[in-house]
């Protein structure tokens, strides 16, 4: 029963904006189309009824199911679609935060356009703030004046002057902090890259010292084997002339020249 006075109530109002639109539009000399207590009884039946949803945790598709019943859609309930609707609930739900609880207007005003109508309210809260004053937030409702459509619900908190000096110096020293923690990372990549690059070299030196002894090492064999050939060579060609001389019946080896050696495997 109480759900259904509160949608006859809502409906009413955008029936109103609407029928309000519809005969201001056919009138020859622009005149203002909504006076203020309709504009703050819409107000109020807006935000009563997105507050309820927040309170309440539902959402539009919620109330789509629930409307099933009295053959509507929440577009015909609210005056809004079911995104808009959807999104001034979470918008109204983050506001809570801060604000408390709904405690009713302060304070309504509007703005007529061409093409747009802007509902500003004041609401009141019952969360206390630093200097001791309740909460107060403002609420933008933009109405296509048409046909009476919500388009825009927004609602932000209106905080000190301490309070938002204090978020101000916070999220600066966040994000100075967030550039020097980056800063500190990359110095320390870059210092990884050297410290990388170091062991890179001495790997380098390393394996070119061990290939550098490993050519003496074979310069080395290579001529001691050279050696040894020349040496044996020299003992051979000693002992052929000496039996050449023998042969002669020479006393010494002296005159005796061996030119050349042909091994034979």
């Amino acid at each position: 029963m109480k759900n259904t006075k509160k949608f006859l109530l809502i409906l009413g109002m955008v029936t109103c904006l609407a029928s309000v639109s519809a005969c201001g539009e056919s009138n020859t000399v622009r005149e203002s189309k909504f006076d203020d207590e309709t504009i703050l009884n819409a107000t109020d039946s807006y935000l009563s009824a997105i507050n309820e949803l927040a309170s309440d945790g539902r959402t539009a598709s919620d109330v789509a199911a629930m409307l099933k019943q009295y053959n509507m859609t929440v577009e015909d309930y609210y005056g809004m679609k079911e995104e808009v609707l959807d999104a001034a609930v979470a918008n109204y739900k983050t506001a809570l935060e801060d604000l408390g609880s709904y405690n009713g207007i302060e304070s309504v005003s509007h703005v007529e356009e061409e093409d747009l109508l802007t509902i500003n309210a004041t609401i009141k809260g019952t969360a206390t703030a630093p200097d001791g004053s309740l909460r107060t937030a403002d609420v933008n409702i933009e109405v296509d004046p048409s046909n009476g459509s919500v388009t825009s619900i927004l609602t932000n908190v209106n905080y000190t002057t301490k309070e938002l000096m204090t978020n101000a110096a916070l999220n600066t020293v966040l994000g100075m902090g967030t550039v020097f923690v980056v800063l500190i990372i990359l110095m320390a990549i870059i210092s990884l890259f050297k410290i990388v690059n170091n062991l890179q070299n001495k790997a380098s030196d390393k394996n070119a010292g061990k290939a550098s002894a490993t050519e003496s090492v074979d310069r080395a064999v290579a001529q001691i084997e050279k050696n040894e050939q020349a040496s044996d060579d020299t003992e051979l060609i000693a002992v052929i002339a000496a039996a050449i001389a023998a042969s002669e019946g020479a006393a010494s080896a002296d005159g005796y020249v061996v030119r050349s050696i042909r091994r034979r495997y």
